[in-house]
């Protein structure tokens, strides 16, 4: 019996930053000390009041604290702005029938950009395309149903995973997809009835059955739990039509530009083991923001297509009724929801079963999003070989300050090099974020609900952090519809595409 093949070689791009300064923090540190020496030839007494403003400013302007790896001086204007808007409560959000500014369609928040595109899918049906109107970028939902590693072969798991980083790979020579973003929800709630379920397709279609059949089925259906989890997958592919070409002059050519890239994607993921099912539709997408808005009526939506329930549906029935943030919670409808953000990678080697347990179905809703945003070829050989010169910069920089290297160091030389040999052997190189959301109907819940997925991160050997005051925006984010956090939230004007 073979054993499980591992992966690792995870790593952030560093630079020619010293520790957790920075290029760019590094670049000012060392322009101030050249500075204050050659001060030191004029007059040794400005040099040293020199000496004494810069370090407090340097220390609480570049310098960054805490886990999100912002400066002093940062920490506190973002503490200011989260109070500010908290007072005025500008992060809330209210659908009354009279309101003092109409939004319209517009949902709340980072998702107000988003407008729906209902378009053909060249097969004889239709299918949604979300527009963001602030990035131009177009966006395809795929519904996908994976299939499961727990019962599989170990060199079926393999391939698929072999497949899967060959795809990521391509993404390197595609550069008009932006990123790509997988979701998958958990909820115990909405699922089916499977042991009413199995007895009634018994008494339907087992009338003529042999007698022995029936009784082994129904010991099992007395065996089995009664009620199934609610459990949804689905691919976000991001397209940044600015970068096709030829480049599309109106949106009408930028949807049929993402229709003609769909199948490729999908023979992709088919053999990466996750087959698509179907391509969202409109009223797909609305029926489940909505559920994550409202997750009281959850158990009542259906993915059963409903033409005459669908033609009722619009864009601003997706939205909340009611929304408050707070540092660490965010109140929606029926709802507490809490996101986590991902922190920092695996340092060792893991297993292909790593997320297991963040897209297990539990006993609370959960939500589990990972963004993925490759770079080109030609970023990738670039990008590789600057982090080498990188560690080899500090690694001389620790000899002439006669300070030993430590392992953790030493390690990240090590992972660069063989980086940029898979580059170099066809590998890809990509950005990539993780977002973990629950969500309760019960305060007095939320608390068992984060102690929950406190326990499957620490399980899981990755590391995730609270996205303190920004729990609207990482809410909205870890949807999986048309925000790309890795790209910002906006341009400007003139890179905008149909600005």
């Amino acid at each position: 019996m073979s054993e499980t093949r591992g992966y690792g070689g995870y790593r952030e791009v560093t630079g020619f930053g010293l520790g957790r300064l920075g290029t760019s923090g590094t670049a000012i540190i060392l322009a101030t000390v050249v500075g204050l020496a050659f001060t030191t030839f004029v007059s040794l007494v400005l040099a040293f009041m020199g000496l004494l403003i810069a370090i407090p400013v340097l220390a609480l302007t570049i310098v960054p604290v805490g886990d999100s790896r912002r400066t002093v001086v940062q920490h506190v204007a973002w503490n200011v702005r989260n109070a500010w808007a908290n007072r005025r409560a500008s992060d809330a959000h209210a659908a009354d029938v009279l309101e003092e500014v109409s939004r319209g369609e517009n949902l709340p928040g980072v998702l107000a950009p988003l407008k729906p595109l209902t378009v053909e899918d060249g097969r004889g049906g239709s299918q949604c395309l979300l527009w963001n109107r602030r990035t131009g970028i177009l966006s395809a939902v795929l519904k996908v149903s994976p299939v499961g590693t727990t019962l599989a072969d170990t060199a079926d798991t393999e391939a698929w995973v072999r497949n899967y980083g060959s795809w990521l790979a391509d993404l390197g020579f595609t550069p008009i997809i932006s990123s790509v973003v997988f979701t998958c929800e958990s909820s115990p709630t909405g699922g089916v009835d499977q042991r009413a379920y199995t007895l009634a397709r018994m008494e339907r279609d087992g009338r003529n059955a042999p007698k022995l059949a029936k009784t082994i089925m129904k010991k099992v259906v007395n065996q089995s739990r009664t009620t199934t989890a609610d459990v949804q997958m689905r691919v976000t592919v991001n397209f940044d039509l600015s970068k096709a070409s030829p480049q599309p002059k109106t949106l009408s050519e930028g949807a049929a530009e993402v229709v003609r890239w769909l199948p490729r994607i999908e023979s992709a993921l088919a053999a990466a083991g996750a087959t698509v099912t179907e391509r969202a539709s409109t009223a797909s997408v609305i029926r489940n923001i909505r559920a994550a808005f409202d997750p009281a009526i959850r158990v009542f939506l259906s993915d059963a297509p409903d033409e005459e329930a669908d033609e009722l549906l619009s864009w601003s029935d997706a939205g909340p009724l009611r929304t408050e943030s707070t540092k660490d919670v965010y109140y929606h409808d029926s709802g507490y929801s809490v996101t986590w953000v991902f922190k920092a990678p695996p340092s060792g080697v893991v297993r292909h079963h790593i997320l297991l347990k963040l897209v297990s179905p539990g006993k609370y809703y959960r939500r589990f999003s990972l963004v993925y945003r490759p770079y080109t070829a030609a970023q990738a050989a670039e990008i590789v070989e600057r982090e080498i010169q990188a560690g080899t910069l500090r690694r001389i920089w620790n000899a002439k300050t006669k300070k030993d290297e430590t392992q953790r160091e030493y390690d990240d030389r090590v992972r660069a090099r063989k980086a940029a040999q898979e580059e170099s052997m066809g590998a890809g190189l990509g950005q990539f974020t993780m977002y973990i959301t629950t969500t309760v109907r019960n305060e007095e819940t939320l608390a068992a609900a984060c102690a929950d997925i406190e326990d499957r991160v620490s399980a899981s050997k990755l590391q995730f952090r609270r996205a303190r005051g920004a729990q609207a925006a990482a809410f909205a984010t870890s949807l999986g519809y048309g925000i790309e956090p890795t790209a910002g939230l906006s341009r400007s004007a003139a890179q905008r595409w149909l600005a």
